[in-house]
């Protein structure tokens, strides 16, 4: 079965409906509420009717633009002051990874300084100060607390 809100998302093209209703495929639209086969046939052939309307409009404001001196498509000017630079990038990640993996290591440091011990009591005192987590995102866990350790910081 295949679902869709608008009938016209699935396709635009009668003859693609026709080929998978034929196949068997059992079509459903939210703003077709109707279970028979001809109402989808009828509706895709307007909705293939209403694409080729729409191309021709584009194609008459596109002459149209033309006529008037507009230029269409191609550059419009903007170029960046640099190229992208994945390597420096990379880098720059790297380095805030490896600062807030220094950071972070502080501060499980200063937490068994004061007699935490153990991964999960310090996921738990970590989560309990509110200090974010390596991502951002989400909680302490024991897991977590070992990859901060276990990170080199270079």
């Amino acid at each position: 079965m295949l679902v869709a809100a608008r009938l016209d998302r699935i396709t635009r093209r009668a003859h693609t409906l026709s080929q998978l209703l034929e196949d068997g495929v059992s079509i459903r639209a939210a703003d077709m509420p109707g279970d028979d086969e001809l109402m989808p046939r009828i509706y895709a052939a307007m909705a293939q009717k209403e694409r080729e309307l729409i191309s021709e409009r584009i194609r008459a404001a596109l002459a149209a633009a033309k006529t008037r001196g507009a230029v269409l498509g191609g550059d419009r000017g903007y170029r960046p002051a640099v190229e992208p630079d994945s390597g420096a990038a990379a880098h720059a990640r790297r380095k805030a990874a490896t600062q807030a993996a220094h950071r972070l290591v502080l501060e499980v440091e200063h937490l068994r300084a004061l007699g935490v011990a153990g991964q999960a009591a310090l996921a738990r005192a970590l989560n309990k100060r509110g200090v974010p987590a390596p991502q951002g995102t989400g909680a302490w866990t024991h897991t977590t607390v070992a990859w901060v350790m276990a990170r080199p910081i270079a």
